[in-house]
């Protein structure tokens, strides 16, 4: 569907991206996370054709459309503000790429992306008479009407409060699959970046760092830098006494515990390390204890549904999943 070849872009001096190679398969929900000014807005800006001054190619559907304009491409593109049209109402909002077509034919659409959208109700309506959710639905159903063979969204949902936002990542992937639309879908939050891809991009600095499904990029980040970029914390170094944990490869030098590592451990590969408690904090669903492994290794943070938690000082034996453990070497 979409191959990205060697592209780099720089502003003025400044390197913005340094030689990305990315493809996409049709129908597959790429998220792409980083912080801001790592380059992701740029690559998306690149293959909607919005950043002409760029070397590398954009192969999308077997055709080079590195040099083609915008507008002749048949991407879509949703921006965090919407950008409705404040004197058209809702229906001619999502009717407006269908320009050209038989009148009877954009009434059609525009009727099956409100109900898609569940916003029947609102065609009437002008962009200032609905509320910021309403809006969201609104330039998801203009992006997806003209039958966009890909779609990119660059931090569309991140003026929504969490509740919202959450509802609408996770209503968003059955509407894509339905609509047969393909996706980039750029955060800098790593939660929405799980609820809504099948594959995920990390970046940082203009470079890609790793590409994969979220669950085996959270599994294996392989780096402290994109472990970090993932919002792990306890990144501890590689003490002997974790040696018990079965590191797998000679070049970590650190390691990340989930704090969910003693969850259901017995029913899964694990081992068992002898540590002090330091701290403790009682937070849903379970107490966490922070604990360590000596007295002069960092603590990491551990869940504790087992019942009442062991007091601060003590030495317990706990149970860590081996598929909780991530080893990481230098950046």
């Amino acid at each position: 569907m979409l191959e990205l070849s060697h592209i780099s872009h720089a502003y003025a001096k400044k390197t913005a991206l340094h030689d990305i190679n990315l493809s996409l398969a049709a129908g597959e929900r790429l998220a792409i996370i980083g912080p801001s000014g790592c380059g992701k807005s740029t690559l998306l800006r690149i293959i909607a054709g919005l950043e002409p001054e760029h070397t590398g190619s954009v192969i999308y559907r077997g055709r080079d459309i590195t040099q083609v304009p915008t507008h002749l491409r048949g991407i879509g593109l949703i921006f965090q503000d919407h950008a409705l049209f404040p004197h058209m109402t809702v229906a001619a909002n999502i009717g407006y790429g269908l320009y050209g077509q038989p009148r009877a034919t954009i009434a059609a659409r525009v009727d099956a992306m409100a109900q898609m959208f569940g916003i029947g109700d609102l065609l009437d309506r002008r962009p200032d008479q609905l509320s910021g959710g309403e809006r969201q639905r609104v330039a998801l159903a203009r992006s997806i009407a003209p039958s966009p063979g890909l779609l990119l969204f660059d931090e569309p949902f991140a003026s929504l409060d969490r509740t919202l936002r959450d509802r609408f990542l996770a209503e968003l992937p059955p509407l894509l699959q339905h609509a047969g639309v393909t996706s980039i879908y750029v955060t800098h939050d790593p939660v929405d970046a799980c609820l809504i891809a099948d594959t995920l991009a990390v970046m940082e600095g203009g470079r890609l760092l790793r590409h994969a499904p979220p669950a085996q990029v959270f599994r294996d980040p392989q780096t402290r830098l994109v472990a970090r970029l993932l919002g792990m914390r306890d990144i501890l170094p590689a003490h002997p006494a974790y040696a018990a944990l079965a590191q797998p490869s000679p070049a970590a030098t650190h390691l990340h515990i989930h704090p969910q590592a003693g969850v259901d451990a017995r029913q899964h590969p694990h081992s068992l390390l002898t540590v002090t408690v330091r701290a403790l904090t009682l937070r849903p669903p379970w107490p966490q204890v922070q604990v360590a492994v000596a007295d002069d290794v960092p603590p990491f943070s551990y869940d504790w549904p087992f019942g009442e938690p062991p007091p601060i000082g003590s030495s317990v034996t706990v149970a860590v999943r081996h598929d909780c453990v991530a080893w990481l070497r230098d950046d």
